[in-house]
């Protein structure tokens, strides 16, 4: 039977969003310094739109981007007094002008007597580190294709223990492991236990306890002892190994640097701009203060927050000239320009009023966190901000994306201020309460510390098992699996 083919006519409501609801929700994405960014270069594109105040570079009133936002100020005290705030933020956030690892290396390389074909074979092997101090590509890839393959290998041989000597001792290796067993050779009262674990038996220190690297180590030699024909390493004759031996090899390798090459300069610096700053009130400041999110007032059990937006986004208008001229006709240049303007305007007043709404419903729900610190966030959903302030759940996830928050406690992405329970109301047993990664974390600290503490068990090792116990006692339900997971984390 042939199938048969028909046309079918149907009415649907589509909603598409306009270059206006694009634009607004691109603001609203954007962090404090890509924002600054984004309007200014809207001033260079529209000439309707002038910049009316810039709090971070003077009062202005331009119509292009400032080349240089430093200025002197020959004004009255308070003036000059944030004039020195900005220059105390200008030197602090100044470039990492330190030596980099590469200069540092070249020089010490440059003074060696070296052939030609050596010392670009250095050169190239010391362009070939990462921040780390580590190798970016194998070495041996760096060597010349169409050279004497034993010559390339020979130099290899020579140059990579010459430039692994320099300092700081550790650099060209291809890991941390070799690189701390580099540093060790190189001390002249490096254990031998701990070389033997630098030397190919890394992982005996997984986990850095003394019992069990006594253990490892006695079980490895005792398993080669029994294996036919293997001649044991003279170097590792003799060697003691016990407890006091192994606290020796660890106190030894935890006098290395993992990372060398950490004290010198990177290619690139990058800074974190707050979007938000939190303060809270003094209590003789909050007598008869009612809470307004409007104006990033909030209030809770007796304590009054102040919720700030960074002021390094500068205040827009529209040019007075262009209003002059625009006359009637909407579709002359001048008119659009200013519709255009007055739209982008809206935008960001919309994207400010959006933080800091949505950040005072954060500290009011974290109330805790900010009063007490770390370990004491509360389970709290983007949802819940959304269904509070009339707006999509996509629109407050476009709030916190890229913002951070600055408070007595230090700088957190806002992100950081959602979570979910790990154990929800269904799960529960009577009794028992939801909670929060952060509150588990700072519990299992409570616990250990609590274990430490106590000299009849300090000597035994609590078990994830056993934590997991302790939380169920303690109301919070969490599966060993997850108990393992935070303590490894911290």
């Amino acid at each position: 039977m042939a199938a048969g083919l028909s046309q079918r006519q149907r009415q649907s409501q589509i909603q598409a969003m306009g270059q206006s609801q694009i634009q607004s929700l691109e603001i609203l994405s954007m962090g404090s310094d890509d924002l600054r960014e984004a309007v200014y270069k809207e001033v260079q594109e529209n000439p309707a739109l002038i910049v009316t105040k810039d709090t971070a570079g003077g009062n202005v009133r331009l119509s292009h981007a400032p080349t240089n936002t430093t200025r002197i100020s020959s004004a009255a005290s308070a003036a000059g007094e944030l004039e020195s705030d900005r220059h105390q933020a200008a030197l602090e956030a100044h470039a990492d002008t330190r030596l980099s690892l590469q200069d540092h290396l070249m020089s010490q390389l440059h003074v060696q007597r070296l052939s030609d074909k050596e010392m670009h074979l250095g050169e190239l092997l010391i362009g070939n580190l990462d921040s780390r101090g580590f190798h970016i590509l194998a070495p041996v890839s760096l060597l010349d294709k169409n050279g004497n393959a034993g010559e390339g290998d020979a130099m290899l041989q020579k140059l990579l223990p010459l430039i692994q000597s320099l300092d700081p001792a550790g650099c060209c290796c291809k890991d941390t492991e070799e690189s701390l067993l580099i540093q060790a050779r190189q001390k002249n009262d490096a254990p031998r236990l701990a070389l033997f674990l630098l030397d190919g038996h890394f992982d005996f220190l997984n986990p850095p306890v003394v019992s069990s690297i006594v253990r490892k180590a006695r079980a490895f030699f005792e398993a080669r002892s029994k294996l036919f024909g293997v001649k044991e390493n003279p170097a590792w004759e003799g060697m003691r190994i016990d407890e006091t031996a192994a606290e020796n090899a660890l106190a030894f390798i935890r006098t290395l640097d993992p990372f060398p090459a950490r004290a010198f300069s990177t290619t690139e610096t990058c800074y974190v701009a707050p979007d938000v700053y939190i303060e809270r009130l003094p209590d003789e400041d909050i007598h008869g203060i009612k809470e307004d999110f409007s104006k990033g007032i909030v209030v809770q059990d007796n304590t009054a927050w102040s919720v700030r937006l960074s002021s390094n986004i500068p205040s827009m208008g529209i040019n007075p000239s262009y209003e002059k001229y625009s006359g009637n006709d909407s579709t002359s240049v001048i008119s659009m320009g200013i519709r255009r303007a007055k739209e982008f305007i809206s935008a960001l007043e919309e994207r400010q009023s959006t933080l800091l709404r949505g950040t005072c419903m954060i500290v009011k729900k974290q109330h805790a966190f900010f009063e007490s610190g770390p370990g004491n966030l509360v389970t709290f959903r983007q949802k819940d901000v959304a269904a509070v302030l009339g707006l999509h759940e996509a629109t407050i996830s476009r709030m916190t994306n890229s913002k951070y928050l600055q408070c007595s406690w230090g700088l957190f992405p806002l992100k950081y201020f959602f979570l979910t329970s790990t154990a929800t109301g269904s799960e529960s047993q009577e009794g028992e309460q939801s909670a929060s990664r952060d509150q588990i974390k700072a519990e299992i600290k409570k616990i250990l510390a609590e274990h430490e503490s106590n000299p009849d068990s300090a000597k035994k090792k609590l078990s994830d098992q056993k934590i997991s116990d302790i939380l169920s006692e303690r109301g919070i339900k969490v599966a060993r699996r997850t108990v393992a997971k935070y303590r490894a984390n911290m």
